[in-house]
C-alpha cells in the first residue's frame, strides 16, 4: 500500500463504452498532484461496503497506514488509469462488468454522479525500451485500459503488434498510436485460450522484441513460459501481469 494516504473523489459521471465495459470519471479536490500520466499506471480503489456513503480509508503514518476505528474495511481493487486529466480535474478508469460481477464492477455499474471512492497512488514500473526492435502487447479486456495507454507510449517508428481478447467484435475498441492490431473473439471457448492460440501460432518480427502482457492468470503464465522458451525472448524483456482467475 502507498505510503501516502488514499484519495477520496466522487463520480462525476459513467458512460457505456461497449456492452460489458463502463467508464467512470472521478472528480475532487484531493486529485490535486496525482501522477497518472503515463502507461499501464496502477492504482488501489476502495470502494464503499454496505451502510456507507463513503469508504474507510487509512491516514499515512510513519508506522504505516492507520485506519478510522470500529469502521468496516472497504472493499480493495486493483485498477488501472485509462484517463487522467489534470486540467479538468478528471480521472477516468474503466470496468469490466463480468458475469457474476463482483463489488467492483457492481459499484461501477450503479455508480451515480456523487458517489464516493477512495484511490491510491498509482504506480508502475513499465517504461518502453528504446532499444527494442519490435514491440508486442497481448492481453484481453481487463487489460484494455492499460494496453490504451501502452499503446499510445510506443514510438510510432518501430513495428508493434498487439494481440487482444475480448468476448465478441461488440467489445472491440478504437485504440492509439500505430501498432496493428489482432482481435481475437472468445465466444464460447475458455477465457484466454483463443489468446494463447493467436499468439502461438504468429509470426513474431526479428529482432530483439519487448513484451507487455496481462490478462486472466493461467493464460499470462502460459504464454510467458512461450516467449522465453520457445520464442528466445530475453527475461528482462517480458512484463508480464495476471489480473483474475478464471478457475
Amino acid at each position: 500500500m502507498s505510503t501516502t494516504a488514499p484519495r477520496l473523489l466522487q463520480v462525476r459521471r459513467s458512460e457505456q463504452i461497449t456492452p460489458r465495459m463502463v467508464r467512470v470519471t472521478l472528480v475532487g479536490d484531493e486529485l490535486a498532484g496525482f501522477g497518472g500520466d503515463g502507461p499501464d499506471r496502477r492504482i488501489k480503489m476502495f470502494f464503499p461496503v454496505p451502510g456507507q456513503e463513503r469508504p474507510a480509508v487509512p491516514r499515512a503514518t510513519s508506522g504505516g497506514p492507520l485506519w478510522p476505528t470500529g469502521e468496516p474495511r472497504p472493499t480493495i481493487r486493483t485498477y488501472t488509469v485509462r484517463r487522467f486529466d489534470a486540467t479538468a480535474g478528471e480521472l477516468d478508469i474503466d470496468f469490466v462488468l463480468h458475469e457474476g460481477r463482483g463489488p467492483a464492477a457492481a459499484w461501477a455499474r450503479d455508480a451515480q454522479p456523487g458517489a464516493w471512492v477512495g484511490v491510491s497512488e498509482p504506480g508502475g514500473r513499465y517504461v518502453p525500451d528504446p532499444a527494442a526492435t519490435f514491440h508486442l502487447v497481448i492481453g484481453d479486456e481487463t487489460a484494455l485500459p492499460a494496453v490504451t495507454t501502452v499503446l499510445a507510449a510506443l514510438p510510432a517508428e518501430v513495428p508493434a503488434l498487439a494481440f487482444l481478447e475480448v468476448a465478441d467484435a461488440a467489445e472491440e475498441q478504437l485504440l492509439p498510436g500505430a501498432a496493428a492490431i489482432r482481435w481475437v473473439h472468445r465466444g464460447a471457448q475458455p477465457p484466454g485460450e483463443p489468446l494463447a492460440e493467436a499468439v502461438r501460432t504468429a509470426t513474431l518480427p526479428a529482432g530483439r522484441g519487448q513484451v507487455w502482457l496481462a490478462g486472466e492468470s493461467a493464460c499470462v503464465r502460459d504464454l510467458r513460459r512461450h516467449l522465453l522458451d520457445d520464442r528466445g525472448l530475453e527475461r528482462r524483456a517480458v512484463y508480464a501481469t495476471g489480473y483474475w482467475r478464471a478457475r
